[in-house]
């Protein structure tokens, strides 16, 4: 049976808007669980792998979100009623905070591939395989990526084939290759085209002699070349000699896609390096004394004791210092920042730390927005970054200066983000690293002070504590918005 996919009143439950294109499911939301509505064939290939042992240790390996099948009696009156066409429901574990491929890291891009070459493999050894290879399917819980998409299990018609290789490599191979070789963002490459960029378009940002090297012949070359000759001829008659059934190319193939996304998952050089580029070399860089550095590490931690935020988003991040300070304290951290390599150094920092941190590339002056189909398929950054405390140090003014942000679109901008509380570090025009960012404009901030700033920011929030950091003219303000804002 074909799920007949149901419209679900917004007063019931709550339709995941990514969740519509398969035709054997969807995911909706109701009084905080996370259920999937399936059909037979979901549940006959759950219930095989379930009897396999398979399923409970992908889970137990932290591969697979939490996953259960809902017994008969399990399933409420009011499930029934948001699906009454299907055929039964999963319940998910719920993930923590949701993020997209083009706000990861290359590092955390290259991982989630790896768990998705791993899954196909483990799967492949039991007679099953993915059906999609699209980096959507994966998620983060903090620094650790687990498979979403329970119905993308299937068994295959041809199990020497994986039929979606060629997804796989538009979503992890190729934005790789295009980052590592030309620079290119994972951000533009996701954004452009919610499925990646056909073969025949990467070949266009290599030379001729380049795509020849073992590096693109496989993956990118011989791809495109197959793409162009489909287009131009009619598929070949089908042989009449036997097809071997087996898995040993497939599990070769497998094999070396992991030893390629391995290298493009290892941490970058050593910290700190002549090759950092942007703020990843700021805390080294920056002009705080040793007294500085303590008393704002001091401050911030009084504060989170104080307050005791569940969620913090560390708002440009660096090498999350503050984030891994505050995922110490029990906080579930959202740490963002700009600069790639500062992000893909957090992350490793985190998942060697196994600390709650969920480290993304994001840009405050220009975040992600929503994309897809109406674009509600892929939600706003916005939408998703609320957090009971935001850390903004020692960003206010890159913000001011680098975006051209006013005081007032930047206050509203935190008040956008912040639950409850803010911190934030002021930087005065006088600061050695403020008349960097200034060398070469003619703008005069010299009328941007302290108590400009505060009386900025008080029409959002209340000021509740200021701390002048020894050896600087830096000041912390801590905020607290307005209850009824």
């Amino acid at each position: 049976m074909t799920l007949v996919q149901e419209v679900i009143p917004a007063a019931r439950a709550e339709r995941d808007a990514a969740s519509f294109r398969d035709p054997s499911g969807f995911v909706f939301h109701l009084h905080g669980h996370v259920y999937r509505a399936v059909d037979r064939r979901v549940l006959t290939v759950l219930r095989e792998l379930i009897a396999k042992g398979v399923l409970h240790a992908l889970m137990a390996d932290g591969k697979l979100i939490g996953t259960r099948i809902l017994d008969e009696d399990e399933i409420a009156p009011e499930l029934r009623r948001n699906a009454p066409r299907c055929d039964g429901f999963l319940q998910h574990a719920r993930i923590p905070r949701i993020s997209y491929p083009y706000e990861w890291s290359p590092a955390m891009l290259a991982d989630a591939g790896l768990l998705t070459l791993q899954l196909q493999e483990r799967l492949l050894a039991h007679g099953f395989a993915l059906k999609d290879a699209t980096a959507y399917n994966v998620q983060f819980i903090n620094s650790r990526p687990v498979f979403i998409d329970i119905p993308s299990i299937e068994r295959p018609v041809r199990p020497d084939v994986w039929h979606a290789l060629g997804q796989f490599n538009r979503m992890f191979t190729q934005p790789l290759l295009l980052h590592r070789r030309r620079g290119n963002s994972l951000r533009g490459y996701f954004l452009a085209s919610l499925d990646g960029a056909p073969p025949e378009e990467v070949t266009r940002a290599f030379g001729w002699m380049e795509r020849l090297l073992p590096s693109l012949l496989l993956d990118v070359t011989l791809p495109a070349w197959l793409a162009r000759r489909g287009d131009q001829s009619q598929a070949p008659p089908p042989s009449d000699r036997p097809r071997t059934r087996g898995t040993a190319g497939q599990l070769w193939n497998l094999r070396r896609l992991r030893a390629r996304l391995t290298h493009a998952a290892q941490p970058p050089a050593a910290p700190m390096s002549a090759q950092d580029n942007g703020w990843s070399a700021y805390t080294r860089e920056c002009n705080y004394s040793p007294a500085a550095t303590d008393a704002k590490l001091a401050a911030v931690r009084t504060f989170i004791e104080e307050t005791r935020p569940s969620t913090v988003l560390d708002a440009g991040c660096n090498t999350g210092t503050y984030s891994l300070m505050a995922a110490e304290m029990g906080c579930r951290v959202v740490a963002i920042d700009s600069d790639v390599r500062c992000v893909d150094r957090l992350y490793h920092a985190a998942r060697a730390a196994q600390a709650a941190v969920l480290p993304l590339c994001i840009d405050l002056a220009n975040p992600s927005p929503a994309i897809g189909f109406r674009n509600r398929e892929r939600s706003a950054f916005l939408a998703r970054a609320r957090c009971d405390c935001v850390l903004a140090l020692a960003l206010m003014h890159h913000l001011h200066v680098s975006a051209n942000l006013p005081l007032t679109a930047i206050r509203d901008l935190f008040a956008d983000l912040a639950e409850r509380d803010l911190v934030l570090e002021f930087v005065p025009p006088s600061d050695e690293m403020f008349q960097r960012l200034t060398r070469y404009r003619n703008e005069s901030y010299a009328d941007l002070t302290l108590d400009r700033c505060i009386r900025a920011f008080e029409d959002k929030f209340v000021l509740r504590r200021h701390v002048k950091l020894p050896d600087t003219a830096r000041s912390l303000l801590f905020f607290r918005r307005w209850p009824d804002d």
